[in-house]
């Protein structure tokens, strides 16, 4: 769908990092990005260079077209996070934008340049129809995140038909007080697919996440997942897991083939499964400490 604006209530007043060079892009008009020099004519930034100039110079409420090709990270930049850095190709901070991708229109990373593909703190983001493959990190565990999809943080972010695969770490993050609603989100083959901490939440419809080498969904803290209508397939270290006080309710999803278990809740969680498919899983629920996994329940469900 072409629009040429696009508004979300309630923009966060946060203060800007520093001062922008260039001047704001007009809200009012498509802001055009294409992959390379040889599809230039029209455009108004060109490369994943050309993408970053287009979100730090877009007024509140701006529209970014994004042509087919792939656009390849060279450069990042680092946003503090706690006691770390997230080390991002695409950085949104403190936006209101849009980025609506033309089929074809694809984030690649290079084995040769560890990095996350999107970094997205402090902002309201609608990114439509965008493909992420790829990306590496350079050690597994240090005080840099590298090797993640979308990274977002205390952020309103909608993803529609958004395809993430072959993400070394987490394809989707949701951390601290941020809401990220996905329809049609596709993660296969990365190592977690979606993962949310202290109070995010994450409202998941139509969408699927297969094959993936830790869980489908994590969820840890005081965390949200709402999964409708959705596959959760083959994941190699849970379907559906929770941690702390977090809470998933699965409405009508298929929860198929995923080990060791489709479900499993630890310390104070909940898990709530309503409706769908719960089958051929190594085993269909487990749970540890004080955690809850509830399987159709009629009170819990409104059966």
């Amino acid at each position: 769908m072409r629009s040429s604006h696009f508004a979300m209530p309630g923009l966060l007043a946060l203060a800007a990092c520093g001062p922008i060079a260039d001047a704001p892009e007009q809200a009012d008009a498509e802001i055009i990005v294409c992959a390379d020099e040889s599809e230039s004519a029209g455009c108004d930034h060109v490369g994943i260079a050309g993408l970053q100039a287009a979100i730090d110079a877009a007024a509140p409420g701006a529209t970014l077209r994004i042509r087919p090709g792939l656009y390849t990270p060279h450069a990042h930049r680092d946003v503090p996070f706690q006691d770390l850095a997230v080390r991002g190709a695409v950085v949104i901070d403190d936006k209101q934008v849009a980025l609506l991708a033309d089929t074809g229109a694809i984030i690649q990373g290079d084995p040769a340049y560890p990095v996350s593909a999107m970094v997205v703190r402090n902002s309201e983001v609608r990114i439509s129809g965008l493909e992420v493959s790829g990306f590496h990190y350079e050690e597994p565990e240090d005080d840099v995140y590298d090797g993640h999809g979308i990274f977002t943080i205390n952020s309103q972010v909608m993803l529609d038909d958004v395809e993430i695969r072959g993400v070394a770490k987490m394809a989707v993050t949701g951390r601290e007080n941020g809401h990220i609603t996905a329809n049609g989100l596709s993660i296969t083959n990365s190592h977690l697919g979606v993962w949310l901490e202290e109070f995010a939440v994450i409202d998941l419809k139509d969408s699927r996440i297969i094959g993936s080498e830790s869980a489908a969904i994590a969820a840890y803290g005081d965390a949200t997942a709402n999964v409708t209508d959705s596959v959760i397939d083959g994941n190699e270290d849970d379907g559906l897991y929770t941690e702390d006080r977090a809470r998933i309710v699965s409405r009508r999803t298929a929860i198929l083939s995923n080990s060791p278990y489709g479900a499993r809740a630890s310390g104070d969680s909940e898990i709530l499964i309503c409706g769908g498919k719960l089958l051929d899983n190594a085993e269909a629920v487990g749970v540890e400490d004080n955690g809850s996994v509830l399987h159709d329940d009629e009170d819990a469900c409104g059966l």
